[in-house]
């Protein structure tokens, strides 16, 4: 064998050495990588331990969601429905709860990256959500509605055809309006305005900016009450309240955080055995609106 031949010989050998190494090397990282996953899945779910050993839960919220958790504007207080039930079963857990608003279109990313630990405010369960959060059992019922201003002509889902309607952005309403059962109500609008929050929404009805909205009837009950004479709930020819769609609240947890939702849902069940649910639903509704098990 000549010089050149026995160069490309070590060549050869050198670069199938050098092949071999590479691949053990991808092959070895491949193989940490599924084990860390295979860890990271197989983790204990410390969920409730954590919040126990904080001693509080964060309870993420939109602040401007009457009846179910808002601030009160003269008060600078923390109120609602769902603050009321929130700190009871808090209360029954033996830990404080810290009311934290959000930016409700962020809810997802404030869950995951652990700034809150739950959301509680009016939350519904929907297909797409059950599949990104871990979802208790429901608690209550609500529909969507739409908002119209007293006085309007407004009679029937073609009354609004050509015109303009409001709504939260990644709010249940705008998820109804997205149904396929609502597409040709949908497409008969002139446009959909997306929206910060509900009290912003009923001042541009009253400003004429829009005209109408759709919104949850628990938060439109509310501004009916507070508000008597300003709105009304769009009907249908028959005098019937018009429903874009029937769900549940509930409250949202990250996806693999179980020990935190049973302990939760297992203080809700005792306030419906006890009545205490009850007596909330009372002094915000004046009747017993929870779905809860009794």
């Amino acid at each position: 064998m000549n010089r050149a031949k026995k160069l490309a010989a070590v060549l050869t050998a050198g670069l199938l050495l050098i092949s071999a190494s590479g691949c053990g090397l991808v092959q070895s990282a491949k193989s940490s990588a599924s084990s860390a996953a295979g860890a990271s899945s197989s983790a204990p779910d410390q969920s409730w331990d954590k919040v126990k050993s904080a001693g509080q839960l964060v309870l993420g919220f939109d602040k401007a969601f009457p009846p179910m958790g808002y601030v009160d504007t003269k008060t600078g207080e923390t109120v609602g429905f769902d603050i009321d039930m929130a700190t009871e079963a808090c209360k029954r857990l033996d830990i404080k709860v810290k009311f934290q608003p959000i930016n409700w279109d962020n809810k997802q990313a404030e869950l995951d990256n652990g700034n809150v630990d739950c959301l509680w405010n009016g939350f519904s369960k929907t297909e797409e959500r059950a599949k990104q959060f871990n979802l208790s059992i429901p608690y209550m019922k609500n529909n969507q509605v739409i908002l119209v201003k007293t006085g309007s002509s407004y009679q029937g889902l073609d009354s609004l055809s050509g015109k303009t309607i409001g709504v939260q952005s990644d709010s249940s309403a705008e998820t109804a309006l997205n149904d396929p059962a609502n597409s040709a109500f949908k497409g008969s609008l002139k446009q959909i305005v997306k929206i910060d929050d509900y009290s912003k929404a009923v001042l541009e009805i009253q400003n004429g900016t829009i005209d109408a909205i759709a919104i949850d009837e628990v938060v439109a009950r509310y501004y009916l009450t507070n508000n008597p004479g300003a709105y009304m709930i769009l009907q249908d020819k028959d005098g019937k309240d018009i429903s874009l769609a029937v769900e549940d609240y509930v409250v949202g947890f990250r996806k693999n955080d179980e020990a935190l939702k049973v302990k939760i849902e297992g203080a809700l069940r005792e306030m419906s055995k006890d009545g205490t649910a009850a007596k909330i639903s009372q002094k915000w509704f004046g009747k017993d609106v929870s779905t809860l098990p009794k």
